[in-house]
């Protein structure tokens, strides 16, 4: 029996245009979905009953297209509202468009208020490019939002802010169309801010938000957003300012605070971030979640006896499984086996259990005792099977990073006899294969991959980058990659694919800006070393000595890294 009530016998007993019997008396307000109920014949029931069943039997086998697709032809018979929520929700689990937005317009009919089917409808029209129908209905979001039409706006911005790179801008256009229908109301200026902070429009967004703060001074929200705006820009004593004042005679001084460090972080801006956290132990030296935020600063900086002076401290308090963790780490970093399995064992308790399990087990075999670790995975297995998939895909990676491929290659192929479709192990035996230089086997499961699911950004990434490192066919790699990014526009990952592949093509100024932007998001030592590389065939030497010294710092290990140093830095 399922959760709703839409299993078969249920449904088709409680709804009055199936049941064998007359209908239910009209009420003085029908609704949209029984108003308009037609008389079912007998053979149109059986056909509904046969739909509604085919669906739960699909629902059932987790093939929610399919699921979909049945519950929309029956809902063609019947104005089941439930019946229409749900097919929508499988159609965009099974990310059929077409099936979604056919679903959302037959929830629409049945429910015109809705504003969850008027977003799954805007954000579909969105990502097709009809720009009319996304302005139609973000309009009425915001017109019939219960919040009022400032709450609306910051839904509208969460949907427009939610597309590819190449409708950025149709977004964009949008919701200044939106705005300009309501010039005076703060919320719809601070929305457009955050969309274009999110977009990177750092002028547009710093507009935005003094027009917000302009029409409410006192909230505090606006002030903020102007905040985040200037971080991004780098003019960190203007947005030191604005908070400083934010938090005199505010008793959520320590917590603003720890809210901008957080930003900070993010934005890249690590040594303001430290300033911050330095202000609020001083403070309060027993603010855990700052002194926490150090340890994890310093262990990045690889200064591990500056993260163990932080950390330890932390051992006894609410974030005791934290600090062990992060101990364990830093004991890993430094090869002491013995003192990162006890740090790890001190951890017995919720969903990090199962994590620090896991690095005991990594750290077993880095010590020479792989048997040892391997079967300590085993037995996590047999003791929690919900666990099963993550931990044959950690023994996987735990096997890759010893260096031991072929018994890695080995447990992927094992796991996949049993679960064959399952797209996390192939993808993790996908990379195996690109080590062991096996590229047309790597390439092969990669594109099982996309063969089931098309949109899968992950797939389509890494056999664009693969592509493009082991073989000449660059303008495919381009165009795989440029799939991926228009559905995870935001992942450095991504970025530093498209970054490589333009410097493969010859195109080496966009290629340097695109490594910028993933440098900035993520200072990987792999990104180092592409960005690098870039500046050293600009002759920008200076500069790509000093990106590949300071990864050098963090990663002084990394293959990729010392490898481009060798081959360029004679």
């Amino acid at each position: 029996m399922t959760a709703t009530r839409l299993s078969l016998l249920l449904l088709l007993a409680s709804s009055p245009v199936l049941a064998a019997q007359p209908p239910a008396p009209p009420t003085d307000t029908p609704t949209a979905a029984t108003a308009a109920a037609p008389e079912l014949t007998p053979q149109q029931r059986a056909t509904a009953q046969y739909h509604v069943m085919a669906g739960e039997m699909a629902a059932g086998r987790e093939q929610p297209a399919l699921a979909a697709r049945e519950f929309l032809a029956a809902l063609r018979l019947v104005p089941d509202l439930e019946l229409a929520q749900r097919a929508t929700a499988l159609a965009v689990a099974g990310r059929d468009e077409t099936l979604a937005l056919a679903a959302a317009r037959r929830w629409q009919e049945l429910e015109p208020q809705s504003m969850e089917a008027r977003e799954v409808v805007a954000r579909i029209a969105l990502r097709q490019g009809r720009l009319g129908e996304v302005l139609d209905q973000t309009r009425a979001i915001i017109k019939g939002h219960a919040g009022g039409p400032a709450e609306g706006f910051d839904q509208v911005a969460v949907i427009l802010g939610q597309t590819g790179a190449d409708r950025a801008d149709g977004a964009l256009a949008t919701l200044q169309q939106l705005v300009s229908e309501w010039p005076d109301l703060a919320g719809a200026h601070h929305a457009l801010g955050v969309l274009a902070l999110r977009q990177e429009r750092l002028p547009l967004a710093e507009q935005a938000a003094l027009k917000a703060q302009a029409l409410a001074p006192k909230t505090r929200e606006h002030r903020l957003l102007h905040v985040g705006v200037l971080a991004k820009q780098d003019r960190i004593a203007e947005a030191d300012a604005i908070v400083d004042g934010l938090a005199k005679d505010d008793p959520r001084a320590l917590e603003l605070r720890m809210g901008y460090a957080k930003l900070l972080l993010e934005s890249g801006r690590r040594e303001a971030a430290r300033a911050q956290l330095g202000t609020i132990l001083k403070a309060n030296p027993k603010y855990d979640d700052a002194r926490f935020a150090l340890g994890v600063l310093a262990f990045n900086d690889r200064d591990y006896a500056g993260a163990e002076t932080q950390l330890s401290g932390l051992l006894e308090g609410p974030r005791a499984a934290d600090a062990a963790f992060e101990l364990a780490r830093i004991a890993e970093a430094r090869k002491d086996y013995p003192k990162a399995l006890e740090y790890y064992g001190r951890i017995t308790r919720g969903t990090q259990a199962i994590e620090a399990s896991i690095r005991s087990a990594a750290v077993l075999v880095q010590s020479g005792k792989a048997a040892e670790g391997r079967q300590r995975l085993r037995d996590l297995r047999e003791q929690y099977p919900p666990f099963a998939e993550r931990l044959h895909l950690a023994e996987g990676e735990i096997l890759v990073e010893a260096g031991q491929l072929d018994e890695a290659l080995a447990l992927y192929t094992d796991a996949l006899a049993g679960d064959p479709d399952n797209n996390d192990l192939i993808y993790g035996r996908s990379l195996v294969y690109e080590r062991l230089k096996r590229i047309d086997l790597a390439e092969k499961d990669l594109r099982r991959m996309l063969s089931a699911e098309p949109e899968d950004a992950r797939a389509l990434n890494a056999l664009g980058y693969m592509l493009a490192v082991h073989t000449r066919r660059f303008d495919e790699a381009h165009d795989l990659v440029k799939r991926a990014l228009a559905i995870e526009p935001d992942d450095a990952a991504i970025i530093d694919s498209m970054g490589w592949i333009q410097f493969k093509r010859g195109k080496v100024e966009d290629a340097r800006d695109w490594l910028i932007k993933a440098f900035s998001r993520f200072p990987d030592p792999e990104v180092a070393a592409h960005l690098g590389e870039v500046l050293w065939s600009l002759g920008q030497k200076d500069e790509a000595r000093a990106i590949w010294q300071n990864a050098l710092q963090a990663s002084p290990e990394h293959p990729v890294l010392n490898e481009t140093i060798r081959r360029l830095n004679r």
